[in-house]
C-alpha cells in the first residue's frame, strides 16, 4: 500500500469520546510526565487530536492554551503548547505524526492563535529534528530542554486591510 492510499485512510479527529484509558493504552508513559494529566484531562483543560489508521487509535497530540493572564504584549498574543505528539510504533512511518500536527496547525491558525511551541528534552533529537522539518525554529535552550516555536500569525492578528482602512476614516472624518 503505498502512501497516498495510507494517507486516504488516517482520519484525525477532535477528541471527544475518547477516554483515559484508550489514551493511556497508546501512549501511558509519555502521559504519565505530563504533571496533573488525568486531572486536567477529566476537566478538560486539554485540547487533544487522534489519529485512527483503520480504525485503531494510532496517534495523539495534546496542547494547551497557556496564556490565562494578560500582563504583558507577549501574554496579549495568543499561544498554545503542545505537550505530546505521540504515534503508536507499530503504525510510525505513515506520516501520521506530520497529519496530525498540520491539523492541529489549521485548527489553531482558525482559532487565532499567533504561536503553537513545545519543549522537549534536548536528547530528544528526534523530536526536535521532526518540529524543525515541520518550520519550528529554535527559540530558546538551556543545559536539558529545548523550545521550538512556529509562529501563525503573518500580520500580528490584522487579517483583512478594510479594517485599517476602516479605522484610518474613522479617525480622520
Amino acid at each position: 500500500m503505498d502512501s497516498k492510499d495510507i494517507n486516504s485512510k488516517i482520519d484525525i479527529k477532535i477528541a471527544q469520546d475518547e477516554n483515559i484509558v484508550n489514551l493511556n493504552l497508546i501512549a501511558e508513559e509519555f502521559l504519565e510526565l505530563i504533571d496533573d494529566f488525568n486531572i486536567n484531562f477529566i476537566n478538560n483543560k486539554y485540547f487533544i487530536l487522534t489519529a485512527y489508521l483503520n480504525n485503531n487509535l494510532a496517534g495523539i497530540l495534546i496542547a494547551e492554551n497557556k496564556i490565562h493572564k494578560i500582563d504583558s504584549l507577549e501574554k496579549l498574543i495568543p499561544k498554545v503548547s503542545i505537550y505530546l505528539l505521540y504515534v503508536n510504533a507499530t503504525f510510525r512511518n505513515n506520516h501520521i505524526g506530520k497529519k496530525l500536527l498540520n491539523t492541529f496547525l489549521q485548527i489553531q491558525k482558525s482559532r487565532g492563535i499567533a504561536s503553537v511551541y513545545i519543549e522537549l528534552p534536548q536528547k530528544y533529537l528526534k523530536g526536535i529534528e521532526f518540529f524543525k522539518r515541520n518550520n519550528f525554529l529554535q527559540v530558546s535552550k538551556d543545559k536539558n530542554k529545548i523550545i521550538l516555536e512556529i509562529n501563525l500569525w503573518n500580520d500580528y492578528g490584522i487579517r483583512d486591510d478594510d479594517i485599517i482602512e476602516n479605522s484610518f476614516n474613522d479617525v480622520f472624518h
